[in-house]
């Protein structure tokens, strides 16, 4: 399966993904989300079956994720998975977390 990462930064999590994924075989490419335009051009070059975005400071454009399936990770601990989510559970210690899947449609709303 070809793969699109997208994500702010090529930071730990993505970088798990990327070696996860091409492990079991997928082809997978990453782009960073810093600009709109560059993710259509992306998604234009690499024609993926699937957009995961695994940390995200913007929105993926209406048009990307209308036309294809884009999941957003949401990690951190249970009942919180906002954007400093892994901060939150450091500072207070969290026991245990998790990740959440999202279709762009319900999370970048």
């Amino acid at each position: 399966m070809r793969i699109l990462l997208l994500s702010h930064s090529f930071n730990s999590l993505t970088q798990r993904l990327h070696v996860e994924l091409r492990d079991r075989g997928h082809d997978v490419a990453v782009e960073l989300d810093i600009h709109a335009e560059v993710t259509r051009e992306s998604v234009a070059l690499h024609r993926p079956d699937l957009v995961i975005a695994p940390f995200l400071k913007q929105a993926i454009p209406n048009d990307v994720w209308r036309s294809l399936r884009c999941l957003v990770v949401h990690p951190g601990p249970p009942g919180d998975r906002g954007p400093a989510a892994l901060d939150w559970a450091i500072l207070d210690g969290a026991s245990e977390w998790g990740v959440r899947l999202s279709p762009a449609s319900t999370a970048m709303r």
